[in-house]
């Protein structure tokens, strides 16, 4: 019988059997030259016999007969082996294609996971803007990019207004409420290339590249009217407020370090008036008093 591909196949019969065949089936032309040059010395009387004629024409004719069966069993052997061989390298082959499909699967869900993972590791799980981390390596790299091509951008801290008591009144999971509600109206008045981030547990930030000191007002101003406007109490009792401090580079600081504080120090004196406004840095003089032309809005 034959395979599906045209192979020779002796059916009901083991490899081992089939080697055997072959075997036996190949070593008949040496056996007949065996007996052909050794029984004329064993028993001459039988070369004059018919079955063993002088001159080995008949032998001759056997010879040609036996050499086909000895193809015939070198062909059983190794066109079995061949055919294995095909047979083990196919499926290798397919072996190695699955292996490489699943490879390149597994590769796409390392480079999806790690691309999740450095989302996860720059984002904050709660209200899904940026954390910590990336508010510091954003900050420094764009007062990289601000310092080389002398352009200017602006930093707001910003922190809601008695969140104790409006943690102490509701408790934590409205508060996670509201502080998710931040979070959503941050990533909403985004515009394209601001980073918002949560820096503290209800300290937040927004880096605003190429924005002078009084477009940043502008901005804040908007956005501290957002939360007020937006973001109310469980039971409707007094609205959510924060207080914002701005400063711009390179006016108020030209490294991390130093704007950070001085968005800070504006902050800080957005509390000290009252709270829910929006106050930009102002350098001091020696004498303690801000000085004018550092004056913004209030």
């Amino acid at each position: 019988m034959t395979t599906d591909d045209g192979e020779v196949v002796l059916p009901g019969r083991s490899v081992w059997a089939k080697f055997l065949l072959g075997l036996a089936i190949s070593g008949l032309l040496p056996l007949l030259f065996v007996f052909y040059l050794g029984l004329p010395v064993v028993a001459p009387h039988v070369v004059t016999q018919t079955f063993y004629p002088k001159g080995g024409g008949f032998f001759v004719v056997l010879v040609l007969l036996l050499g086909v069966l000895q193809l015939l069993g070198f062909y059983i052997i190794y066109a079995d082996v061949i055919r294995r061989i095909r047979a083990t390298l196919r499926q290798e082959v397919v072996h190695l294609q699955k292996g490489s499909a699943r490879f390149e699967s597994i590769t796409e869900d390392l480079r999806t996971a790690n691309l999740r993972l450095r989302e996860m590791s720059h984002t904050d799980e709660l209200t899904d803007v940026g954390n910590r981390r990336n508010f510091d390596m954003r900050l420094r790299e764009e007062i990289s990019r601000s310092s080389r091509f002398a352009h200017a951008f602006s930093l707001l801290m910003i922190d809601i207004d008695a969140f104790k008591r409006f943690n102490d009144d509701f408790g934590h999971p409205k508060a996670d409420d509201a502080l998710r509600a931040l979070g959503a109206l941050m990533r909403s008045m985004s515009r394209e290339g601001d980073v918002p981030c949560r820096v503290g547990g209800e300290e937040f930030a927004f880096i605003l590249p190429e924005t002078a000191k009084a477009d940043a007002m502008t901005f804040a101003e908007r956005f501290r009217r957002g939360v007020e406007g937006s973001i109310m109490a469980p039971d409707a009792s007094y609205p959510l407020t924060v207080s914002i401090g701005l400063a711009a580079f390179p006016d108020d600081g030209k490294s991390p370090e130093e704007i950070v504080w001085a968005s800070d120090e504006a902050l800080y004196e957005s509390k000290r008036a009252g709270r829910n406004r929006v106050t930009p840095y102002r350098r001091k003089n020696d004498s303690g008093a801000a000085d004018a032309g550092d004056a913004g809005p209030g």
